[in-house]
């Protein structure tokens, strides 16, 4: 197969940079697994530790403090020192942790743990600065879909596979497991992963203006938009099943609705992204998803069967999920390339201070006011994402073609 060079002389195989986007999306993949993986046998942790189900769940509540505290400070990273070493450190900082996991004692899980949190930023942010590099443009959102995808991949693998490995190989099996992937994770980035642009951008680029927030209009408002569209859909996961076993449904059957609700969003993600492409749109694009989105709130948690709730997650999914690879997109468009990890890893901190925000806001006012009202909070937050975009959407297209003709 013949070899393509691009702008800047670096020969690559065609079948290169879907390798290359194939282990990254591998490394995301791992970042849920390891971010959600005790969450559906949390009970089990608590009896056998001897902790209370809080402190069992610091397992989890980790990641997004970490990716509060380390998301931007692994954007400014990427821009001076690249996405390859980005990655290499993210991945072998979760090979080497997950080594600690498999130690039966709870407080060495929770350090193990807080590591790997800390390594997730350094594997999540590079999406939208790999993406770039290795594709063109005309495919950036397509791909970027792609891990969303993955990301979206990893939650379900997590929530299936992970109590499947604990029934059968026990918790110092399944944790074996999990360390010997990412282990195999890490060889292989160091091996295949490569880097077209030999330097950063920020490194290349000595000349150009400091990263500014300020005066960045469709940044700022992506930002916002990312605080409630992040911290309400988790909070919207995290307590539908507590919602739904107070009106009489199982376990299972709150499992089977997030089920629906990943699947929906996989399918989304691989639609919608090339859709906004297609349509050279993706503000229209993302306004048009959050109008259902917001609307689907309301049915999912009333839902008067399974089956109904079941639908309507799917809808929710199909519509929801995909806000994340279209906000990267514009956030990637947005910002000067030599600022696009910076302007990632803010993304992802202000995303997951929603999803801390947010959580805790809904089960302040579910228990105060009751479930419907908080529901209702979610539905007008949405509603607020909306009515900001609408107002910004002329000066965000205006931001985004000056910056485009600037490129």
């Amino acid at each position: 197969m013949d070899a393509e060079a691009d702008m800047h002389g670096v020969k690559t195989l065609p079948l290169q940079r879907w390798g290359i986007l194939a282990i990254f999306c591998a490394a995301l993949i791992m970042t849920q697994v390891f971010w959600y993986d005790f969450a559906p046998i949390l009970t089990y942790v608590s009896g056998h530790y001897g902790v209370s189900e809080l402190s069992a769940s610091l397992l989890i509540l980790v990641f997004p403090v970490m990716s509060i505290l380390v998301s931007a400070l692994a954007g400014g990273f990427i821009d001076h020192r690249g996405y390859r070493l980005s990655l290499l450190i993210g991945t072998g900082l979760m090979a080497a942790c997950s080594l600690l996991r498999v130690i039966d004692n709870f407080w060495l899980l929770v350090l193990a743990q807080t590591g790997i949190a800390v390594a997730v930023p350094f594997v999540v942010t590079p999406i939208t600065v790999l993406v770039s590099d290795w594709f063109d443009a005309r495919d950036e959102a397509k791909v970027t879909g792609i891990c969303a995808i993955a990301i979206f991949a990893g939650l379900a693998l997590a929530m299936m596979v992970s109590p499947l490995l604990f029934t059968s190989f026990r918790l110092a099996g399944s944790m074996a497991i999990h360390a010997a992937a990412a282990f195999l994770l890490f060889l292989l980035t160091y091996l295949f992963v490569r880097q077209r642009q030999y330097q950063a951008p920020a490194t290349q680029a000595t000349a150009q203006a400091p990263f500014k927030i300020k005066g960045n209009i469709t940044l700022l408002v992506i930002l916002v938009a990312s605080f409630l569209i992040q911290g309400c859909f988790n909070a919207a996961t995290t307590w539908l099943e507590v919602v739904w076993s107070a009106r009489g449904f199982g376990i299972d059957d709150a499992g089977l609705a997030m089920a629906a609700v990943v699947a929906g969003g996989i399918i989304g993600a691989m639609i919608i992204p090339a859709l906004a492409t297609r349509a050279g749109n993706t503000l229209g694009v993302m306004i048009i998803c959050l109008m259902p989105s917001a609307l689907l709130l309301y049915p999912l948690f009333s839902a008067g069967s399974a089956a109904w709730g079941i639908a309507c997650g799917a809808l929710l999914g199909f519509f929801w999920l995909p806000l994340l690879p279209l906000s990267l997109t514009v956030i990637d468009e947005a910002v000067p390339k030599a600022h696009a990890g910076m302007a990632a890893g803010l993304f992802w901190t202000v995303g997951n201070a929603g999803v801390l925000a947010m959580t805790v806001l809904f089960e302040r006012i579910k228990n105060i006011l009751g479930w419907q009202q908080a529901v209702v909070m979610l539905i007008l937050c949405m509603a607020a994402v909306l009515c900001v975009l609408l107002r910004f959407a002329p000066a965000m297209r205006r931001h985004l073609f000056i910056h485009s003709r600037e490129a």
